[in-house]
């Protein structure tokens, strides 16, 4: 029977090929951009792009604020209804 670190370990190896999948040959902000709107918190977001929690929070901060959106999970332009 696994263990529940077995089951974390799996599911640390299945997210960050799903993030190799995903990100392709982006970097940088636009990967940040990427993983946050995917929902993952700065934390593990720091860990996958290789930077601090800080620089992750600046770097989504920065995005919305281009976006026009004002927090995080708010809908953009292109989601909202005419």
């Amino acid at each position: 029977m696994a263990t529940a670190q077995d089951l974390g370990s799996k599911m640390d190896v299945l997210i960050r090929l799903t993030v190799i999948q995903v990100l392709g040959d982006k970097t940088g902000a636009e990967a940040i951009a990427v993983l946050g709107r995917a929902g993952l918190d700065n934390n593990l977001i720091a860990q996958i792009v290789g930077a601090t929690p800080a620089t992750v929070r600046a770097t989504l901060s920065r995005v919305r604020r281009k976006d026009g959106s004002s927090r995080k999970g708010s809908a953009t332009s292109s989601d909202r209804e005419v």
